[in-house]
């Protein structure tokens, strides 16, 4: 078994044991589905079972947003999806006719399953910001209430209180540009999609998370370290995003007994990342150049993390920016620069 492997079952023990230490019965299964908690014996217990997690921002497999679910659903939590309007369609006909059920497989052979799936679009706060080009666009057609204040009210409506509120959005339109050509609408949209959709999600949400809840967003390197190309302003919304977390685990602390931190992750190969131009790139070069060189980062590492964060082992861990990114984010000269070779 690869060093890679052992630590994710070592995890998937990890969060297993936590569902079933509790030794409380699974909840009654209802009309919705339920996600199912594995067994285990021994490890450090963390422990979701009766918990209710809304996550934002899955709409495949393949990214951050899955494998907290997925992490979070191995911890015995109740998963609730928001997923981009435009991207739903796809994303229930593939859940539905099984492609992703060799993703959703949890640690005991059974599948992860989502309580509800909703239509999100994190960028409008009500229906009344949405312009007529998006009310009336095909991509949008046959949904509703997806706004954020109007999905925040049907989540309520179905499950009357969550625990857990998971932030994994961005987009920048304008990422593949300079900072020196971003456009004004450019950079306040990747303001507005990337960092203050954190801030619209937690006004909405936080009256519903039960107090000792938690919040959890991803952030990314960029926002206090240079990284070539990662433009368009978003290198602006990851240091707005984590400066926020701050002021909210101040604010959502006070106001509802919940916590707020964000994760650092490091390069991954997602279908979202690939829309930057250069992921490739950037995961060669944190093999090459991170403490933990030649160890590939994994989407799950980011999960268990998240898991941990949003469980009662994180009581009193609350405004932090945890990086997960094989300690990349230590380095201040790069091993493999050419500058530093010498001739023989």
């Amino acid at each position: 078994m690869s060093s890679a492997m052992a630590t994710q079952q070592f995890a998937a023990n990890v969060l297993r044991t936590g569902a079933r230490k509790a030794g409380r019965s699974a909840p009654v299964r209802a009309n919705r589905m339920t996600v199912r908690a594995a067994a285990s014996n021994g490890g450090l217990p963390i422990d979701l079972r009766g918990k209710k997690a809304f996550v934002a921002g899955v709409a495949d497999d393949q990214g951050f947003g899955w494998a907290i679910s997925k992490c979070l659903a191995e911890a015995g939590c109740e998963v609730i999806l928001g997923t981009w309007v435009p991207a739903l369609n796809i994303f229930e006909t593939s859940l539905r006719r099984g492609k992703f059920d060799e993703s959703r497989k949890l640690s005991d052979g059974s599948l992860m399953e989502f309580a509800k799936v909703y239509p999100l679009d994190a960028v409008f706060d009500t229906y009344d910001d949405v312009p007529e080009d998006i009310r009336t666009n095909k991509r949008y057609a046959g949904n509703e209430n997806w706004t954020v204040a109007e999905c925040a009210k049907e989540v309520e409506k179905d499950f009357g209180t969550i625990d857990i509120l998971v932030h994994s959005l961005a987009n920048g339109p304008e990422v593949q540009k300079p900072l020196l050509e971003t456009s004004r609408n450019g950079y306040l949209a990747a303001l507005s999609a990337s960092s203050y959709s954190k801030v619209s999600l937690l006004q909405r949400f936080g009256p519903i998370m039960n107090k000792g809840g938690a919040a959890i967003s991803l952030t990314y390197l960029a926002s206090e370290k240079i990284i070539p190309g990662y433009g368009g302003g978003m290198s602006s919304a990851k240091a707005a995003l984590e400066s926020d977390t701050q002021v909210l685990a101040y604010e959502a602390g006070r106001k509802w007994g919940i916590r707020v931190n964000t994760i650092s992750a490091g390069p991954l190969g997602s279908r979202a990342a690939k829309a930057i131009g250069f992921i490739d790139d950037m995961i060669n070069y944190s093999m090459s150049n991170a403490p933990l060189s030649e160890k590939p980062l994994t989407a799950m590492e980011i999960g268990q993390t998240a898991a941990f964060l949003c469980s009662p082992l994180a009581s009193g861990i609350t405004g932090s920016l945890v990086y997960v990114d094989n300690g990349l984010h230590a380095m201040g000269l790069a091993g493999d620069a050419q500058s530093l070779q010498r001739d023989e």
